[in-house]
């Protein structure tokens, strides 16, 4: 064990060895060891030196042993300037003697030559005991400077008014003229605040090294208080350099005056060649140690509790720091809890709460340097900045429950998830993405920059506003919710998968896709088609060309749908992609269509053998419609006079007859079969089909095709003559091709009770101009049609006689394009059927 020589007379080498010569030969052993038992040198009355600086001058040279100055007095008014030298194994300590509490007024230097020399408050007893006081406001308290290293002030308060531009009530200044720099210094255990109550100093800590070419490095700040100050408690600017540990230090403001000047706790810019540092477990906030005691009041310009400059070498290291129990009372302030200016550093475990700012926000933490972060969290309420420049990796997961502002770059190298109150708002730079984006109904917005996509596998994309998408990783995307693209969508490598949800190119957006990368499901875009230019819808594959005699289709809706094809009744399919193509006009048209498609989507026909298809009812049936020419990856037709859907189909396999109007009505004891057809290709004709019960049928009878094939309406019609004819009567049809072929519609159906039902058909159900209407009434009376939108306006509407039994009239509505509901009123009944103007 240690044995500690006390008395005040062992004040030199010569005394100490005096005594040494009275112990015992045990004693004279361990006197040989590396131990060594310090040499005592007191301070004050009674004791062996009026003054600190004169035991100080008694040592000369190297010690042989550790030296121990112990101070006796309540007090001493003295400036102290170290220059001597103590060693790793024989240090210079300056504390208070055993009980003793004291104070020293004046500015304590650790100046040139200055080695492993330690002033301690701890007298044995408690920490503290000692006080260094400047109250000077010009002066600091406590200065390392001209290449002072390895020396520390631990367990004291240092006190201080300095409010002197480039000192701080401790200053770490600057290194000697071609020296090494104030190295491996410590700062631990104190309490570090104002000397006045009324008169605060601007900052607490203050490093600055102004000799070019030389570094503080490896300095030491743990475990202190930092309490009261107006601007900065800790500030360490440029010629500081390597391996700076601040961590542990509870930081916090108890003055009676609430501070009106923009305020950071932690001030960490040393520079670009500052690396390898760390900043930990700082409690920041509070009017008591460790955030405690209430909230700190802040009525200034803004609040920031850790702020970093530092350089792109080694990582430096922030983990485990908290600002809690802030609050600032001007309505416009900010406050950030954390802003890393420039440099690579590290973050782990931010924590802000009880916190509160007025306009500008609580800030959790604010990026332009190159910061790295495992699995993080903007905390609600909070928001996260990554400005221009800055760089913020994620490893794990990045959870967004607050407002995430990115205008630099966000790399999450894992999954990136927007939660219900989150906001994420990117306005350049890039947030690339390895893992799965996840919305839980929170605002995703990108209206500039880039998102990236860039896992190796499956990976789930959020919906919202993109200003740039790419798609750069194996696998498939899938889109989980609507999405806008307001700039460029590129697919590199990878699908982007839409599944029941659609991708919109909005007026300025375009895309790019290859056969091997490309979007999967549908795209829309919406353009307005214009005289003299071909309009190309964002290149999602179709291109119109209005020719100079055309009706201008003016805004025109195009929706790309991939992955899909459209299957006939006859079991025949089109390419994998067709396009839903609606306009503001539509009649009077003669443009030109370029289809262009992937060759993975010809789902097995032959490009020599596409034509063009369009169906005018949701692709229940197809009228073919030829093609002008075509070339590696793309059909054109020319001459297009409307809009519908449109695809590639097998001239080898045609998408058989389509019927428009399939309709059945009573005329007296008779029934009229009606139907008529959009398009013919190989039609031998219809066989007329009917059932009682819905589900055995038997022929009635067959109607030949009208010679050779059709692209225009052709209109059909049998009468079921049958006698004793009762109840309900199914009908369907049987068309059959010529090479055998066969597809079946219906069943419509005919009541055949006492009474004479009213019966009501309209046709075509898509029409251009005319309606063909059936009535079958057991009176004579007058039948009101009305002509009802999607919101439920009447648009059009008609009244006109009709006579008992069956009826057939002509009905033109004026109404723009779209989708109707048609009524007819007649004798107290109300009869309905959907149309679609064209």
């Amino acid at each position: 064990m240690k044995t500690l020589l006390l008395r005040s007379t062992l004040s030199s080498v010569t005394e100490r060895t005096a005594v040494r010569g009275l112990l015992a030969g045990s004693f004279l052993l361990l006197a040989s060891s590396a131990w060594a038992a310090p040499i005592v040198k007191t301070v004050g009355a009674g004791g062996n030196y009026p003054t600190i600086s004169a035991a100080l001058a008694s040592i000369t040279g190297a010690p042989i042993d550790p030296v121990s100055i112990q101070l006796l007095d309540a007090s001493y008014t003295e400036n102290v300037r170290i220059t001597q030298a103590g060693t790793a194994i024989n240090p210079i300590t300056i504390r208070p003697a055993a009980g003793v509490t004291t104070v020293i007024e004046g500015t304590l230097t650790f100046d040139t030559g200055s080695r492993y020399v330690t002033v301690s408050g701890n007298n044995g007893t408690i920490n503290r005991a000692l006080t260094l006081k400047q109250t000077d406001d010009l002066v600091t308290t406590v200065l390392f400077q001209n290449d002072a290293q390895y020396n520390a002030v631990v367990d004291a308060q240092l006190l201080g008014s300095c409010r002197q531009p480039g000192f701080g009530v401790v200053t770490i200044g600057n290194a000697a003229s071609g020296g090494t720099g104030n190295d491996h210094n410590t700062l631990r255990g104190n309490r570090i605040a104002n000397a006045s109550g009324s008169l605060l100093p601007s900052t607490l800590i203050y490093a600055l090294n102004l000799r070019n070419g030389i570094a503080n490095d490896a300095v030491t700040i743990i475990d202190n208080e930092l309490v009261n100050f107006e601007r900065n408690g800790l500030q360490v600017l440029g010629g500081n350099g390597l391996n700076w540990n601040v961590s542990n230090n509870s930081i916090y403001y108890d003055a009676a005056s609430v501070p009106t000047t923009a305020q950071t706790a932690i001030d960490f810019e040393p520079g670009v060649a500052s690396t390898n540092n760390t900043i930990s477990g700082n409690k920041i906030g509070g009017r008591n140690a460790q955030s405690g005691g209430g909230s700190w009041l802040n009525d200034g310009a803004s609040f920031r509790g850790i702020v970093v400059t530092c350089g792109m070498g080694v990582s430096s290291t922030l983990s485990g720091n908290s600002v809690s129990n802030v609050s600032m009372t001007n309505t416009f302030q900010p406050l950030t809890a954390m802003s890393l200016e420039s440099g690579q550093t590290a973050v782990a475990n931010i924590s802000v709460t009880n916190v509160s700012s007025g306009q500008g926000g609580v800030v959790s933490l604010n990026s332009s340097a190159a910061t790295e972060v495992t699995s993080f969290t903007v905390a609600s309420g909070q928001i996260v900045n990554v400005e221009a420049g800055g760089r913020l990796n994620v490893t794990g997961t990045l959870r967004n429950n607050g407002l995430l502002k990115n205008a630099g770059n966000v790399l999450v190298v894992g999954d990136f998830i927007n939660t219900n109150t989150g906001t994420y708002n990117q306005t350049q730079g890039t947030l690339e993405i390895t893992g799965n984006m996840t919305s839980q109904g929170g605002l995703f917005t990108s209206v500039g920059g880039l998102v990236k996509l860039t896992g190796n596998g499956a990976q789930t994309v959020s919906g919202g506003v993109y200003f740039n998408l790419e798609v750069n990783g194996a696998g498939t995307k899938t889109v989980t919710a609507d999405a806008d693209i307001i700039s460029q969508l590129t697919l590199n490598n990878g699908v982007l998968a839409t599944g029941t949800y659609t991708l919109k190119l909005l007026e300025q957006a375009s895309m790019t896709e290859t056969d091997n990368s490309y979007v999967l499901g549908k795209v829309l875009a919406t353009r307005n088609v214009q005289a003299g230019t071909t309009q190309r819808f964002g290149g999602l594959g179709l291109e119109m060309t209005p020719n100079s005699n055309s009706v201008l289709p003016g805004v025109t809706d195009v929706l790309r749908v991939t992955g899909t094809a459209p299957i006939a009744a006859n079991g025949n399919q089109g390419i994998l992609r067709y396009y839903d193509i609606n306009a503001a006009t539509s009649s009077g048209l003669d443009l030109g269509l370029k289809f262009s498609y992937l060759d993975h989507e010809l789902n097995g026909i032959a490009p020599a053998n596409l034509r063009f298809f369009k169906s005018i009812d949701g692709g229940a049936n197809w009228m073919p419609r030829g093609i002008t020419s075509n070339g590696a990856g793309y059909a054109q037709l020319n001459n297009v006079d409307g809009f519908s859907r449109w695809t590639l189909g097998d001239a080898q396999r045609p998408l058989p007859v389509g019927i428009t109007a399939f309709r059945a009505a009573r005329r007296d004891r008779q029934a009229l079969i009606t139907w008529t057809t959009a398009t013919e290709t190989n039609n031998r004709g219809f066989g007329v089909e009917v059932s009682t019960d819905g589900r055995q049928f038997r022929p009635l009878g067959f109607v030949l095709a009208q010679e050779g094939s059709a692209t225009a309406t052709r209109s059909y019609q049998f009468i079921d003559q049958e006698d004793n004819k009762k109840g309900v009567r199914y009908y369907r049809l049987r068309q059959e091709d010529r090479d055998g072929r066969t597809t079946y519609f219906g069943p419509v159906t005919v009541s055949f009770d006492q009474a004479l039902a009213a019966q009501f058909a309209a046709y075509p159900t898509a029409f251009s101009e005319n309606l063909t209407v059936e009535l079958t009434s057991a009176a004579a009376a007058p039948a009101a049609f009305t002509l009802t939108d999607a919101l439920g306006r009447v648009v059009w509407q008609h009244t006109q006689a009709v006579t008992a039994g069956f009826n057939q009239t002509q009905l033109t509505p004026e109404c723009p394009a779209g989708n109707y509901l048609l009524t007819a009123k007649l004798n107290g009944t109300v009869l309905r059927q959907r149309v679609v103007r064209q």
